[in-house]
């Protein structure tokens, strides 16, 4: 299972990411600022002195294969060293070919990665994608996406101060509820010797989510798609996960019942479009929502209409006054217009005007 955290600054995503790698056996922490693709999934490098030739050298992400690994500051990573990690998030392998040396390292690691927003804090109101920069094909490889927001709330605030007060008067006092070591080997055994299976009732409601999820919205034009196939399977992995946790060797209704909880709180987090007010998966991963493919469309049927009675190059203003008048606002169709030459569906023959490509 992948995990992507999202927060607002000081919202403790670094030390929540350290303390999850030193509490997993094996587990790794690697800032992003400081890693490379080398670093992270595998390199082959000369060595004269001992071997006479190419060496393979395994990355963070191989050497913490059937462990996890937790990756801060993911968004500040360069885009080459983001598309490496594709292989190793998706099929669990590291592939390497470089001078004489063909190989494909196991890579079967979970990814606890930590970002944050381009304007600080995280707006709920605009498409994730439009917030970190992440790929969209990657961030549709984490299971689970959760936004850690902080919002002021007197109780919760005067209780974490008087936390950090008594650490600083009394630091002895200050210990978990579960001691770190003996936490530790609870996971190591629970990883060599817990197996579960699940079972039909477990299966059936998984697939009841699912499958009632979807069709309601079934049957609608440019429809939202709430779930894939890929979350069923996260859903799958969720609810083992959670029989694990329990020391069990079977897959209860009530486990899949505490997947899709966490399902449902991820999804409503960044797939909720206020534009519709339905839940639609492309928002979450970074993909166009069916809000803005529907505006798309509507761009498009403008652009086509007036090609008939203009011709080619439309006025932008006279495509602004159309759109206007479909229902689409100025500052939407600005941004959509602005958004569809980026992705090379219009460009300008000149100044001030537009013509589909």
């Amino acid at each position: 299972m992948h995990i992507l955290l999202v927060g607002d600054p000081a919202a403790g995503k670094t030390q929540l990411l350290k303390l999850i790698a030193a509490l997993v056996p094996r587990g790794r922490y690697v800032s992003g600022k400081g890693t490379t693709a080398a670093g992270l999934t595998a390199t082959v490098t000369r060595d004269e002195e001992f071997m006479g030739g190419w060496v393979l050298e395994a990355g963070a992400i191989v050497l913490s294969n059937k462990s996890m690994i937790s990756i801060d500051e993911f968004d500040k990573m360069s885009k080459e060293d983001q598309i490496n990690l594709h292989e190793a998030m998706s099929t669990q392998t590291v592939s390497i070919s470089k001078a004489t040396i063909q190989a494909t390292l196991p890579a079967q690691t979970a990814v606890v990665a930590g970002a944050n927003p381009k304007l600080s804090r995280f707006d709920p109101m605009r498409p994730i994608s439009e917030q970190i920069d992440i790929p969209d094909t990657l961030l549709s490889r984490f299971d689970l996406k959760f936004i850690l927001r902080d919002v002021p709330a007197r109780e919760r605030d005067e209780s974490l101060v008087d936390h950090v007060i008594k650490s600083r008067i009394a630091e002895d006092e200050i210990k978990p509820l579960i001691d770190k070591e003996f936490f530790k080997k609870y996971i190591g055994y629970v990883r060599k010797n817990v197996n579960p299976r699940i079972n039909r009732e477990a299966l059936a409601t998984c697939k009841n989510f699912f499958v009632e999820l979807r069709s309601k919205y079934a049957g609608e034009e440019s429809a939202a798609v709430p779930l894939t196939l890929r979350q069923f399977e996260a859903l799958i992995r969720l609810s083992e996960a959670s029989a694990k946790i329990r020391l069990s060797e079977e897959v209860t209704k009530e486990d899949a019942q505490r997947a899709i909880k966490l399902m449902k709180a991820s999804i409503k987090q960044l797939g909720y479009d206020p534009e519709t007010g339905k839940l639609d998966i492309d928002r979450a991963e970074g993909g166009v929502s069916s809000s803005k493919r529907s505006r798309i469309r509507i761009v498009m049927d403008v652009i086509d209409d007036l090609q008939k009675t203009i011709g080619k190059n439309i006025p932008v203003t006279d495509l602004i006054s159309s759109l206007e008048e479909e229902g689409v606002d100025e500052h939407a169709a600005e941004s959509i217009i602005r958004e569809m030459k980026n992705k090379g569906m219009l460009f300008e023959p000149r100044s001030g005007y537009i013509q589909k490509i």
